[in-house]
């Protein structure tokens, strides 16, 4: 297919996307369920001339939207509603990961074929909270919360995505090695992880003081050529990020974060500018991610992923969310509200697509069952959060 065509279809599709979300956004409907939707069911149809099934590009693709993405939410984080949860969400995006991970990993392995080894695969997958989604969820129910706990969601969400991603990373290269060298793997990647957390942590903070040192010095004449700058200067973060080996999702939303503390000429023009960017990169990721899931091959998981999507929900979640908060008393009702907001988006999706890229064993059907809990928590989680924040009296 030529690239014209390749553009036109995906500039219709995001078309629809938009006429289909604006008006059920009043229901709190995420976008990642319309957008994912609309490349599942039109672009995968099968009398469609359209279909872009490369989880590769898609992969790559969806990471650096889901970067953007990130970044655009730290821009509009106050620093001070960070310092009231840092603890909680610090804990909540390490050990809650962590014991999701394990708790869901094992009980995988007992009720479908995958081994351990693949199961605690599919946990670290979809261990983590989606921030584009927790974030969308947030701003259409205009849920005011007590104990801060809207803060907790939207931190936790931002900052769980490394330990899932390492996480991920460990199992595959665990299951392409084989057991027996996993002690070896388990030493590199702790150290793999150190080095992405502090080297993206370090690059961001010092682009920060570059970025700030400008635009307190330069003034712009023209108020487009503000974002356009901020822009090119995250390209060049993930660039020098990406050879130094840090992560870039963290990255990313510290250095939203902290730009968010300077005042500079047409910031407010500037944050529009980056809330059409963002939504350019959401629609093309969902639609890219709709596009890898053959709707037959989904329903037809439906009777072996219920189960796992059931105890993640019910059990593997509330169990992690739990653990986090035993160094740290909170209300018992925030705990169970924030057990039930685990919701999932396109991120589970973007790292399911990391075990296709390396063709192991069951990545298909890992995939698979990924896609449908993702489904499932989209459908579930966005139209009961008020209901259950009611419920819990953690709603103001």
């Amino acid at each position: 297919m030529l690239s014209n065509e390749i553009i036109l279809l995906v500039a219709f599709f995001i078309a629809v996307g938009i006429l289909l979300y604006n008006p059920s956004k009043n229901y709190g409907v995420p976008a990642a369920l319309i957008f994912i939707g609309v490349g599942l069911f039109l672009g995968n149809d099968t009398d469609s001339s359209f279909a872009f099934h490369n989880p590769m590009q898609a992969d790559l693709i969806s990471q650096l939207a889901l970067v953007i993405i990130i970044f655009v939410g730290g821009l509009h984080t106050n620093i001070k509603d960070i310092k009231r949860v840092f603890a909680e969400g610090l804990l909540l995006s390490n050990i809650g990961v962590f014991v999701t991970t394990f708790a869901l990993g094992y009980f995988v392995s007992l009720v479908t074929p995958l081994g351990l080894l693949e199961g605690l695969l599919l946990g670290a997958i979809v261990s983590s909270t989606d921030a584009a989604a927790v974030f969308g969820v947030l701003e259409s129910k205009n849920m005011k919360m007590k104990y801060n706990a809207d803060k907790v969601l939207e931190f936790e969400s931002a900052t769980n995505d490394p330990m899932a991603l390492i996480l991920t990373l460990v199992f595959v290269e665990i299951i392409k090695m084989g057991a027996t060298t996993a002690e070896i793997v388990y030493s590199d990647y702790l150290t793999f992880f150190v080095q992405q957390i502090f080297v993206g942590c370090g690059l961001s903070f010092f682009l920060f003081l570059m970025i700030k040192y400008i635009l307190e010095k330069i003034e712009f004449v023209e108020e487009g050529l503000i974002p356009i700058f901020l822009l090119c200067a995250l390209i060049v973060f993930l660039k020098v990020n990406d050879s130094l080996g840090g992560n870039a999702l963290i990255g990313a939303y510290i250095l939203g974060v902290m730009l968010n503390t300077v005042d500079y000429h047409y910031k407010d023009n500037t944050l529009h500018f980056f809330n059409s960017i963002s939504w350019l990169a959401q629609s093309i990721m969902f639609l890219l991610l709709g596009l890898q899931i053959d709707p037959i091959e989904l329903l037809d998981i439906i009777p072996l992923a219920i189960l796992p999507a059931l105890f993640l929900f019910l059990i593997a979640r509330p169990l992690g969310v739990f653990a986090s908060y035993i160094p740290i008393r909170q209300s018992y009702r925030k705990k169970l509200f924030i057990s039930w907001s685990g919701l999932k988006g396109a991120t589970p999706i973007v790292f399911a697509l990391i075990p296709l890229i390396e063709n192991l064993p069951n990545a298909v059907l890992i995939f698979y069952i990924v896609s449908f809990i993702v489904f499932l928590s989209l459908l579930i989680h966005p139209f009961s959060m008020e209901w259950v924040a009611k419920k819990t009296k953690v709603l103001r």
